[in-house]
């Protein structure tokens, strides 16, 4: 017979499987469809493919404001690649300044550093954010290239991208910017035209809540100028082919015309509910924040620097990461992730991305807070 609290537990739990872990994460309702009712209906050659990819285009131009003088490209490889494709298609005489401030911003810096790059790196303890000032005095040295990262999903630190941008530009105005925006992109008001990045990627499946079966990257024609002045772009990182294959709506490798589908049923909800996804992600995080400031917890993340779709919240005495989030899976059919690296038993992650709403994050933090207050009991 279930105690009063398993019964408590038990009308808390999800009845099916709910992903709130910073990636993958659950699929949307509209992904969902498309993977549901998907027909291989014709070739990535065909009529049909480039209409579908015209459409995801002609979405993404909208939703993250695209000036013509950018190009949308769709991937069919992780946004991985794309790390690497900026490396390949970069002056190897570059002088570049990239950032650590967790364990996946530090990697893009690391992919330059493997294909024999001079590459130097800010570095902020975990939790802490980079200001604007302190990349002022860093370009002073004569960076030519930057990476940045909007989203640390390791810490559940955000950055503030336009500020850092505006920071580098009034010592360097031609410098070329990179920000990787892998988890964070859809959940925030990007203005691509306000931000001018070159080259602004990131993968689908964290808030674009689609399987991991590609990526996309957001080119400025500048860049593409600066890739046709370099030789030995490899095949397939050519982003001059890559570039001049869009023109025509088409991709030099194939790109299943399934990722395009998910994109754009995923940018047609988006775009349904409008500057609310923005709210709801922001209000989403709020209760995180909440949840952790009543029970005497922290977030990882410095203030003023708090993400709003990954938190990164401490744990009580005794408790590890993958304590709880086993007992979440268990007891609130729920995934979350632990901290991550040297994080991973004295925090948990919880995502706010998708379609999750805020119901369903009251209805899991009440969960949450039910297994840490009958801990030894459930033990």
């Amino acid at each position: 017979m279930k105690t009063q609290l398993q019964k408590r537990l038990a009308d808390l739990a999800f009845p099916q499987l709910r992903l709130l872990a910073p990636g993958p994460h659950g699929l949307s309702p509209a992904v969902t469809r498309v993977l549901r009712e998907y027909t291989a209906d014709y070739t990535h050659r065909a009529p049909e493919f480039k209409t579908c990819y015209s459409r995801t285009v002609e979405l993404l131009r909208e939703l993250f404001h695209i000036p013509d003088v950018y190009v949308p490209l769709v991937f069919g490889h992780t946004g991985s690649y794309n790390w690497e494709m900026v490396a390949v298609n970069t002056p190897s005489d570059f002088r570049t300044l990239g950032v650590d401030i967790g364990s996946f911003s530090k990697r893009w810096a690391q992919v330059f550093s493997d294909r024999g790059r001079q590459i130097d790196v800010v570095h902020a303890d975990w939790g802490q954010g980079i200001p604007p000032n302190r990349l002022t005095e860093e370009m002073r040295n004569g960076y030519d290239l930057v990476l940045l990262i909007q989203n640390e999903t390791s810490t559940g630190v955000a950055l503030d991208i336009e500020s850092l941008c505006d920071a580098i530009r009034s010592v360097n105005p031609d410098a070329y910017i990179g920000i990787d925006a892998v988890s964070i992109a859809g959940a925030t008001d990007v203005d691509i035209g306000r931000i001018q990045p070159d080259y602004y990627l990131w993968s689908l499946q964290k808030d674009f809540s689609i399987p991991t079966i590609g990526s996309v990257m957001i080119v400025s024609d500048r860049a593409a100028d600066l890739a046709r002045t370099v030789t030995d772009r490899g095949y397939v990182l050519d982003l001059v082919e890559w570039l001049t294959r869009a023109e025509s709506s088409q991709t030099p490798m194939t790109v299943a015309d399934l990722t395009l589908r998910c994109i754009t049923a995923r940018l047609e909800e988006m775009k349904a509910e409008g500057p609310a996804r923005f709210d709801r992600h922001r209000r989403i995080a709020e209760l995180h924040h909440s949840w952790a400031k009543t029970r005497g917890l922290s977030l990882l993340a410095e203030p003023g620097f708090e993400s709003p779709t990954v938190s990164a919240i401490s744990l009580p005495y005794g408790i590890t990461g993958p304590q709880l989030t086993a007992r979440a899976r268990v007891h609130l059919n729920a995934q979350i992730a632990p901290g991550y690296g040297a994080t991973a038993d004295g925090y948990i992650r919880i995502a706010a991305m998708g379609t999750t709403t805020v119901k369903e994050i009251e209805q899991f933090l009440d969960g949450l807070g039910l297994i840490l207050d009958n801990w030894e009991e459930l033990s």
